[in-house]
């Protein structure tokens, strides 16, 4: 069965990133388009086999693969059999195709054996935001970006392998798991068996953000899922993603988010 989400736009077209699409085509079908999306897409295959043709290349997409396109990217793809699942989302932004170059989205990217468990639930969690239709634009964005992340450390960890590439991904992966413990640059740079200073140059050029920049951001990611879809007071979140001390939590939250946690679940209900 094949469902979509498409949401009035109106007012989210001044957010930098959103949501201009989302469904599950079970099964795909062929599609053709010669002068592309006016859109950014991207497509995770969730089950069986197909097939992608753009810049006059041949990709396999097998359960676990996803690409990216950008607006105006000519392509095709079509089902091997009769079992190939879908799951699909484009999204817009004023600033957005400068921004998803700047994060190594140039044109078209591809890369096999994403993690289906945690994409999928990040999908299911934008597709739910997408059906609200009253406080889902923002809800969407954020989580919009989050993906975008998500598909950069996944193409990241599987379609270069460059040592810096290396260095940087190990570090991503290492975080990703272990975001809650106290992390430090030494213990990172120790993953790769180079010194503080090599390590933290490298990741600032791959990931545009320092180590620590990005395990805050992470731990905050799993916060602010915590604030709106569990009951847990607000020190509790804290101590759960690596902030022991709730007043430090709260003054880290409202840095990059702009207000307290408290602030934060109370505006999304």
């Amino acid at each position: 069965m094949t469902k979509a989400i498409y949401p009035v736009i109106g007012p989210r077209e001044k957010l930098p990133f959103y949501l201009s699409g989302i469904g599950v085509c079970d099964p795909e079908y062929n599609v053709e388009r010669k002068t592309g999306l006016a859109s950014h897409q991207f497509l995770f295959t969730s089950s069986g086999e197909g097939r992608l043709y753009v810049d006059g290349q041949e990709y396999a997409l097998k359960t676990g693969s996803v690409f990216y396109l950008a607006p105006a990217k000519p392509h095709r793809y079509c089902p091997v059999g009769d079992e190939w699942v879908t799951n699909w989302l484009v999204f817009r932004g004023e600033f957005a195709g400068e921004l998803m170059k700047n994060m190594g989205f140039d044109g078209f990217a591809f890369s096999e054996g994403i993690d289906l468990e945690s994409c999928g639930r990040l999908f299911k969690r934008i597709y739910a935001a997408a059906a609200d239709p009253v406080s889902g634009g923002e809800s969407s964005s954020a989580l919009v970006y989050e993906y975008i992340l998500m598909m950069r450390r996944a193409m990241l960890l599987h379609t270069d392998s460059s040592p810096l590439n290396r260095i940087a991904a190990e570090a991503v992966m290492y975080i990703d798991k272990n975001f809650a413990e106290d992390i430090s640059d030494e213990k990172l740079a120790s993953l790769s068996g180079v010194s503080v200073q090599h390590f933290c140059r490298v990741f600032r050029a791959e990931m545009s953000m320092r180590p620590l920049e990005y395990l805050a951001q992470r731990r905050l990611s799993e916060a602010k899922s915590l604030l709106v879809n569990t009951d847990m007071k607000i020190g509790d979140i804290g101590s759960a993603v690596g902030y022991g001390d709730r007043n430090y939590f709260s003054i880290v939250f409202r840095k990059y988010e702009g207000v307290s946690p408290a602030q934060y679940r109370r505006s999304r209900g």
